[in-house]
């Protein structure tokens, strides 16, 4: 018996003795058995942190929103304690409403994501000769080839991968709506999560093999519409579920080298194909007008019959930034001209007089000429076919000819005009004829698809090669870019019947050089073929897309580029579609911080022509524009021909290797006959593929260059003739050289303030600055250099003649010697001579009486360019700038500035003897204390001042140009005492 009780009291013992995990628990938990002797609830009591540790909330300290937590991966296993950080997410399945899925945390306040990670997070692995990384980002640079992909503001993640013979890179970006904007409630964005439902992917890889004297790349780009709650998505792409359906086809035939006016397209028997039939039935309203007419169509004052026209080629209330892809039809004034012809009385709705004048009604079956200026447009009307699966047009054509397409469609049927009714696509080139054919010798049958772009497909291989003596790198590539027509019946979509068509084309380009002793040979040989392309457009719906990296995009029309615009190299492409993460101005379609090519010789991040970052630039700024001029004044190799140094042109294109629908050779050699002098020689030839033009130069190069001991430049010299033969026109983008000083602020308007003042109009007192206060603005060329012998001649020194007096010299002249007569193209050029020449003078002396430092600095800058055979002046100006500069050392921290530029009867002094009205003088004095003092581990640059600045015009007009200014400033700077010091 007491066997059996001792036996039950060790089970009893046992089974209620706790391990260690339940005596862990218990004394975890221990709280909740603990008798509480009152009914008083326990709460935090006060504490005294002068001795003891200050500690607040875990885990709740900005820039975190919310506690840690533990993550666990999807086998169970633990992962971390922290918050999520970025998920990007695709789902296909059948009934969900979204299908990708972007979060970002906090990126509403640019918190986490933003400010703490930069937007960048990196995650590495290797070992040895092998590793690997993977990245995702905001604003990454993307790039493989120049013919495939160059971005620098590429969203997504990238996996890099390297082995001893072999790296490799694979790339996913949505491209559309990549981050998650929450300034207005939308329903594709919630709390921390961006959702889609259609959208644009874009996917690449690269894999490159290394061998001892060369490598071979093989590279894939693809971007297309997809849609994520579908599974049948292919990587071609897909039309958008809401792609408008078409209710009017437009084809316009036109001279494809407009300046010879002659040859233009021929246009003969033009039918159109429905669903693979010819239809004879529908005929086309045929209308002729010169391009670049202003709509004639608008409204007629009842009370005074004064007729105001309707630009309905504007969109968003200002023209398309969108260069060569803002074209629309002159849809509405096509169709008044024909109610005109129909009888129907169309005085109160146009400018009857213009609209005759300008619009001819023609006839389908005649052979039809498009030359110079003039162009054909054939619009077909599908708004009654109950069943449109394709549309393609059939025709004869020769000569010089190029086709576009754009299509119509219907947004409001009570319109009482035709633009109200309809809105139009952009017109898209489909043809155009190989070179400038006059004697109809490629007149043939052709026949075109119409239809929308729904994805684009880029790849290529590329190899380079390194011997003794010999360099050689090499490319490849292919375009395809996949459309198909938005089918439709009884006006219900049926997108997916429509058959698929592609615009495919190539690029390629080989360069070789051979170095040997005292020299090197060089040859090149290149073509971008016109319909090569690294862009597609698609259709999005504008009111859809507010406050996304879309904002701002124009006609419900988006263009994707996967090599994009940036000439300049810095992280904001030229032209983009706002997508960098905390600018206010993300919408803009320019780059954010102005284009500035091989200005930032210090690295700096800001270009010598704007070092203070404002909205002006530097050389026309008091002070600072002693150290630099406007790219007038700048020497450089021009090899287009442009006036334009080629190292400082905004070309407004995008960045291959050459420029698109080029085609041409290279040949040069280069000795080195001292060590300072050398000499080269060359010649190119250059022809448009499908455009008009040609260029052929042979030039020969004698260069002198001097240097101090240490690199320091001394004289430089450089003569350049050559035989010139160019009229294929390149315009560029030049920077406005004088700023518009009465714009410095602007209103906020009605039409684009709603918005950002919850839905109402903003008031008055709502300021915002408006940038750029310089803007660029295309220039046109002038084509100078059609037929000529030319010489340039360069030189600039760098000397201290005297003490610390400090010299700077350079001049520039350029001859030009036209060769008058009938050139090759059937065009004429005058016999004359154009002169061209700057200088500019730099002096400055500084001087030092103890704590006292005075420098004072002149320069003087000249520009001429002459007509010799008219004896007139194109352009003439003189720059006088006096400056006096002074410090005073009132301690070791503090010091008194000083600066007068104008001194006296002395001002700044521009005189424009070409264009008077720009004339002016100026007198600037300004006066402040500035310290410098440590503060918290940083550097603090407090700035006190006045400044004094009075503008004069030599003619004025009564515009407000004339300044006469006192300010008051204080401003303060912190900075880091050692980062960006050289070490």
């Amino acid at each position: 018996m007491l066997f059996l009780l001792l036996s039950a009291v060790a089970v009893v013992g046992a089974v209620f003795s706790p391990t260690q995990a339940q005596q862990d628990r218990i004394a975890r938990a221990s709280e909740l058995y603990n008798f509480r002797p009152f009914l008083r609830a326990d709460r935090p009591d006060y504490r005294n942190y002068a001795l003891q540790t200050f500690t607040n909330y875990s885990a709740h300290s900005w820039p975190y929103d919310e506690a840690s937590r533990t993550y666990y991966g999807f086998m169970g296993n633990r992962l971390s304690n922290g918050y999520d950080l970025y998920k990007w997410e695709e789902t296909r399945a059948a009934g969900q409403t979204y299908g990708s899925a972007i979060f970002k945390p906090n990126e509403m306040y640019n918190l986490q994501w933003e400010k703490v990670y930069n937007s960048v997070v990196v995650l590495k692995d290797g070992y040895g000769s092998w590793g690997y990384s993977f990245v995702i980002g905001d604003n990454l640079i993307a790039r493989f080839t120049p013919l495939t992909l160059s971005m620098t503001d590429f969203n997504g993640f990238r996996f890099d991968l390297s082995l001893p013979t072999f790296k490799a890179t694979a790339l996913a970006s949505r491209i559309e709506r990549p981050h998650t904007y929450q300034e207005l409630p939308n329903v594709w964005a919630i709390e921390k999560t961006h959702f889609a439902d259609d959208s644009t992917l874009l996917v690449g890889g690269r894999l490159q093999a290394d061998a001892g004297i060369g490598s071979v790349g093989f590279n894939l780009t693809n971007s297309h519409v997809y849609r994520s709650t579908e599974n049948n998505n292919s990587r071609k792409g897909i039309l958008r579920p809401d792609q408008p359906l078409m209710d009017w086809v437009i084809v316009r035939f036109s001279d494809d080298s407009p300046r010879d006016g002659v040859a233009g397209a021929s246009v003969q028997n033009v039918e159109l194909i429905l669903n693979g039939q010819k239809r004879s039935d529908i005929v086309p309203l045929v209308v002729s007008n010169s391009s670049g007419i202003q709509p004639q169509v608008g409204t007629v004052s009842s009370a005074t019959g004064r007729f105001r026209a309707t630009d309905y080629t504007l969109f968003s209330g200002h023209r398309l930034y969108y260069r060569g892809r803002d074209d629309v039809p002159l849809y509405s004034d096509y169709m008044v001209r024909r109610d005109h012809e129909t009888g129907e009385d169309i005085s109160k709705i146009s400018n009857l007089k213009g609209i005759l004048e300008n619009f001819q009604i023609e006839s389908p079956t005649e052979v039809l000429r498009a030359d110079g200026d003039r162009e054909v447009a054939f619009l077909y009307d599908l708004s009654a076919e109950p069943l449109v699966e394709s549309v393609e047009i059939e025709a004869f054509l020769g000569n010089d000819y190029r086709v576009d397409v754009a299509t119509l469609f219907e947004v409001n049927t009570r319109g009482k005009t035709y633009h109200a009714r309809y809105k139009p696509t952009f017109y898209k080139a489909v043809l155009r004829a190989m070179d400038n054919p006059r004697d109809m010798s490629n007149f043939k049958k052709v026949r075109f698809a119409v239809g929308e772009d729904t994805g684009i497909l880029v790849y290529s291989a590329d190899a380079s090669l390194t011997l003794p003596g010999l360099e050689v790198t090499a490319e490849y590539a292919r375009s395809a870019v996949y459309s198909r027509f938005p089918a439709h019946m009884d006006r219900l979509p049926r997108f997916g019947s429509s058959p698929r068509f592609a615009k495919k084309d190539h690029a390629y380009f080989i360069n070789a050089t051979h170095w040997f002793r005292g020299g090197r040979l060089g040859a090149e040989a290149f073509s971008i073929n016109p319909e090569y392309t690294t862009s597609f457009r698609t259709y999005l719906d504008e009111q859809n897309f507010k406050h996304t990296n879309l904002d701002g995009m124009l006609n419900d029309t988006v263009y994707w580029d996967l090599v994009e615009d940036n000439d300049d190299g810095d992280r904001f492409p030229d032209r983009r579609y706002g997508n960098v993460v905390g600018f206010t101005n993300d919408s803009a379609a320019f780059d954010l911080d102005g284009i500035h090519l091989n200005q930032d010789v210090d690295n700096d991040g800001l270009p010598e022509i704007n070092r203070d970052g404002d909205d002006f630039p530097d050389y026309d700024e008091p002070f600072l524009m002693f150290d630099v001029e406007p790219n007038s004044y700048v020497y450089g190799l021009d090899r287009n021909n442009n006036d334009e140094p080629d190292l400082r042109e905004d070309d407004g294109l995008v960045d291959y290797p050459y420029d698109p629908d080029h085609r041409g050779y290279h040949l040069f050699a280069q000795f080195d006959l001292t060590p300072q002098w050398s000499f080269a020689v060359g010649h190119y030839a250059v022809s448009r593929v499908a455009g008009p033009g040609r260029t052929k130069s042979t030039y020969a190069l004698l260069g002198l260059d001097i240097r101090r001991v240490g690199g320091q430049r001394l004289l430089t010299f450089e003569n350049n003739f050559r035989r010139v033969q160019d009229d294929i026109a390149d315009e560029y983008l030049s920077v406005d050289e004088v700023a518009d000083r009465s714009a410095v602020f602007t209103f906020r308007g009605l039409g684009d303030a709603v918005d950002l003042c919850g839905g109402n109009a903003c008031p008055q007192w709502y300021l915002i600055q408006k940038p750029p206060i310089f803007s660029t603005t295309f220039v046109a060329d002038l084509l100078e250099y059609q037929d000529s012998y030319v010489n340039e001649s360069y030189v600039e020194l760098e000397i201290k003649p005297v003490g610390d007096l400090h010299l700077v010299q350079r001049g520039h002249a350029r001859f030009n010697w036209q060769q008058g007569g009938k050139l090759y193209n059937q065009t004429f050029q005058q016999d004359r001579r154009v002169d061209f020449w700057s200088t500019v003078t730099r002096l400055q002396w500084p001087i030092r009486w103890g704590k006292l430092s005075v420098t004072p600095q002149y320069k003087l800058m000249m520009l001429r360019e002459i007509d010799r055979e008219r004896n007139v002046a194109i352009r003439a100006e003189n720059r006088s700038i006096p400056i006096l500069r002074l410090q005073y050392a009132l301690s070791s921290r503090t010091s008194l500035r000083g600066g007068l530029q104008g001194l006296g009867p002395l001002p700044y002094r521009l005189e424009d003897k070409t264009a008077k009205r720009k004339s002016f003088k100026q007198r600037t004095a300004f006066i402040t204390l500035e310290n410098s003092s440590k503060y918290f581990g940083y550097e603090l640059i407090t700035i006190v001042g006045v400044r004094k600045d009075k503008l004069e015009f030599d003619t004025p007009l009564g515009d407000g140009r004339d300044l006469d200014i006192m300010s008051l400033f204080v401003r303060g700077l912190i900075g880091f005492t050692d980062f960006g010091r050289p070490i």
